[in-house]
């Protein structure tokens, strides 16, 4: 039994948290919330039992062994180090460690042997990266990956909770002025370009992948959209290999990942909100190259993409 908390418990995926927290019956012992000034003395219930959010304070983790950040970057880059000063072990669920060499980047399905138990702070990756590393993960396995590349159409709830209220107000036909136009339209990057025409997400991705799978050998593409629908990524994945490959030995190969992975050959009422599987559909060959395959791969991004990890981080810790 630990004791845990929760940084920006109010937000999408601190709320989350606290949902897998009850689902999977995390074994805590006290549980603190925090949330921002706005959100304080929010109560929130878990397992039956109200929880007034407090703000941040350093002195709060002198007694929490456990803490799962979802405050934001900006945020997480001063808490984090301060709670970390205590002995807390802090799941940061931003962009503010990712790829610093000296901090691990983890997703438990590819890499929990990374952790040690001297980390005091762990990187949850970028949701668009999880759900494909799971799957790359155990595609190697098998066949040499010779080059990557990745389409993502991502959902509103990934920007936030301010974010799906603009949704929200535009499907209603209210102006929301000088805001993002989601609905009825396809935000075509996400985050700021660089000089080469990459957005933020696109380079988190082909950064996060090479990281966590701790290789350089494959090179690998990113292009990220914004798409009007409130939860769920949807990825189409494209894996080009050095040699011949076998649909067949693939699929048979994805099925023993049963744990976390499902293939799926209907793909009309595939029902991934509130799952906590990655989901494969329209797995093939590619018409002219039987060195290439094309397949698409779907996740919630609150869950498998955000929270659902942090908690298997913390299960690999204690269970």
């Amino acid at each position: 039994m630990v004791n845990i908390a929760v940084i920006g418990a109010t937000g999408l995926v601190g709320r989350t948290f606290l949902k897998l927290i009850e689902e999977r019956n995390f074994p805590f012992k006290d549980l603190c919330l925090i949330a921002s000034p706005e959100s304080k003395n929010t109560i929130l219930t878990v397992n039956r039992k109200e929880y007034r959010t407090v703000q941040f304070d350093e002195k709060l983790f002198d007694d929490i062994d456990i803490a799962f950040f979802s405050a934001g970057s900006d945020n997480n880059s001063k808490f984090v180090p301060l709670a970390a000063s205590k002995g807390t072990v802090c799941i940061d669920n931003s962009s503010a460690f990712r790829m610093d060499g000296n901090i691990p980047l983890i997703v438990p399905e590819v890499n929990i042997h990374s952790l040690s138990k001297y980390d005091k702070i762990i990187s949850n990756p970028n949701c668009s990266t999880i759900q494909l590393v799971i799957v790359l993960n155990a595609i190697r396995d098998i066949y040499s990956i010779k080059r990557i590349n990745v389409v993502s159409f991502q959902a509103i709830s990934g920007a936030g909770k301010k974010m799906l209220k603009i949704l929200e107000k535009q499907r209603n036909g209210i102006d929301t002025f000088n805001e993002p136009m989601f609905f009825n339209n396809i935000i075509q990057h996400i985050g700021k370009m660089d000089s080469f025409g990459y957005c933020d997400e696109e380079l988190k991705i082909i950064n996060e992948t090479r990281k966590i799978l701790n290789t350089n050998e494959f090179d690998i593409s990113a292009t990220t959209m914004r798409v009007p629908v409130e939860n769920v990524h949807t990825e189409a994945v494209t894996i080009e290999f050095n040699n011949k490959v076998e649909v067949e030995k693939i699929k048979q190969v994805l099925k023993k990942h049963k744990k976390s992975i499902k293939l799926v050959e209907e793909t009309n009422n595939i029902k991934v909100f509130n799952n906590n599987d990655v989901y494969i559909s329209r797995l093939r060959y590619d018409k002219f190259n039987n060195k290439i395959i094309h397949m698409i791969i779907t996740a919630d991004n609150l869950r498998i993409g955000a929270a659902l990890n942090g908690i298997k981080i913390a299960e690999a810790l204690i269970l």
